[in-house]
């Protein structure tokens, strides 16, 4: 089996001076870009002849290509949040001509840059605030609605440069606590806690419920049949149904609704739970030996074991994307069948055994539910 490690290990390796600077730099650098992309689009719309555009086109040509050098910050939250952002923009822009939308537009980048800090552990709540001052600023110029968005986002990037040169001198006195911290898992999955934190924040805490509804579990065991048809054939048996959970309102950032129609196309069991939330059932199986629980769900099938150390150990019969592993959960994911991850699992709880864990084998939904939210906890 092809192995993922996930233990947690400190890096010893100093930063290259290169990337310090770009880490030091990188907020000024991405207000700068900010202020130059929409502040050549207004300069064409107004000035379209104007020797300003070289030299606004140059800043940006420099910008882009350090910004090159930053391969470490691209990760899935920041660019479902722009997806968010586009998406919340849309009818903004069609609907520029009217007095409201600069406000709105200064808002929406408030929001968006606000959810960004909260995923990614910073605090510069400078920026959602200039941000949303931007919106209201451009008023005051007597300009075209549309401009004024632009400008909204030209004035927002001075913003985010202002705090990046706050950054830059607090770094020159000394300070480097300022930067955000380096990842400390050899796997380099930062961004994926970053995106576990976005889930988090937008969906909220996810709640799991026993299900004893009895069409419910019909229902769940229908959809299921293949998968379960395979771990009774390799030992298993049913134990309960689970039902996760998250608040309908939730909808209205947009992701959660479309996180539910992927889950819909995947044909998952889902109903409304005390009419306000929403909720998504999967079978729970346990194996003869009260070792490990089996979940089937829409993207393959999962297998957790717990250990008396309090330690986890999944895995699945798909790549485990945006789901990272903290110092206590060792993580497994490939595309493969039930029966080869079941086989692979056995052996690596063996493995461990003989290092001395042992594993906890409780039965109970209390256990299972315990695993689970341990297994999606924010690191």
């Amino acid at each position: 089996m092809e192995k993922e490690s996930n233990v947690a290990i400190i890096q010893t390796a100093p930063p290259s001076k290169l990337k310090t600077a770009l880490r030091v730099a990188r907020t000024f650098l991405l207000g700068l870009w900010f202020s130059t992309v929409f502040g050549e689009i207004l300069l064409q719309k107004r000035m379209s002849h104007s020797h300003w555009n070289i030299v606004v086109m140059l800043i940006i040509l420099i910008v882009t290509t350090v910004g090159l050098f930053r391969k470490d910050e691209n990760n899935g939250a920041s660019q479902i949040l722009w997806f968010a952002f586009c998406l919340c923009l849309a009818p903004v822009y069609y609907q520029r001509t009217h007095d409201w939308a600069p406000v709105v537009t200064g808002a929406l980048l408030a929001v968006l840059f606000w959810a960004n800090m909260k995923v990614s552990g910073r605090s510069y709540p400078f920026i959602p605030l200039g941000a949303l001052l931007s919106g209201v600023l451009t008023l005051h110029f007597p300009w075209p609605n549309g401009q004024r968005c632009l400008l909204t986002f030209v004035f927002t990037g001075f913003v985010i440069s202002l705090q990046g040169i706050w950054i830059v001198l607090r770094y020159l006195q000394g300070d480097q606590s300022i930067l955000p911290a380096e990842p400390i898992y050899s796997s380099g999955k930062s961004s994926d806690r970053e995106f576990l934190r976005l889930l988090h924040w937008i969906f909220g805490t996810i709640g799991h419920i026993q299900v004893f509804s009895p069409e419910l579990e019909q229902r769940i065991r229908r959809r299921y049949q293949s998968e379960i048809d395979q771990l009774q054939g390799l030992g298993f048996d049913y134990q309960f149904s689970d039902g996760e959970t998250f608040p309908l309102f939730r909808f209205v950032l947009i992701f959660p609704a479309l996180v539910v129609f992927a889950m819909w196309c995947k044909r998952e069991v889902m109903t409304i739970h005390d009419g306000t939330k929403h909720l998504v059932g999967h079978p729970v199986y346990i194996s003869k030996n009260k070792t490990a629980f089996a979940e089937p769900c829409g993207l393959g099938t999962k297998f957790y074991t717990a250990f008396q150390d309090g330690s986890l150990l999944i895995s699945t019969t798909y790549a485990a994307v945006g789901m990272p592993a903290g110092p206590m959960i060792e993580r497994h994911g490939r595309k493969a069948g039930i029966s080869d991850t079941w086989s692979a699992h056995q052996q690596r709880i063996a493995e461990l055994e003989a290092e001395g864990k042992r594993t906890e084998r409780q039965t109970s939904y209390q256990a299972y539910a315990e695993i689970e939210h341990k297994e999606t906890a924010p690191l």
